[in-house]
């Protein structure tokens, strides 16, 4: 019983550390936007097509995160197209 209980525990502590690795690596991960399309310096369009960036924030285009990496110096990339898995509190 007490193997079985440490076996347990040690699994859950296991999962809970990949989670948090998997978190931190993520801005390495993902598809880099295609930022030389779009004439960031007139700014981008209205238009709706939301992307999930690297840093679990939900942009309202690819364009959008392009500025914001331009204006931040940072490289989010795009986890995927579409709304992102947690909501997050900022969106761009």
């Amino acid at each position: 019983m007490k193997a079985t209980c440490v076996f347990l525990l040690l699994s859950l502590a296991l999962c809970c550390y990949q989670g948090i690795a998997e978190a931190n690596g993520a801005a390495g991960r993902g598809t880099e936007p295609a930022c030389d399309k779009f004439n960031l310096s007139q700014g981008c369009t209205k238009i709706f097509e939301p992307v999930c960036g690297t840093d679990d924030i939900l942009y309202s285009n690819e364009c959008l995160l392009c500025l914001r990496n331009l204006q931040r110096s940072t490289n989010v990339r795009i986890k995927n197209r579409g709304m992102c898995q947690k909501p997050s509190p900022r969106s761009g």
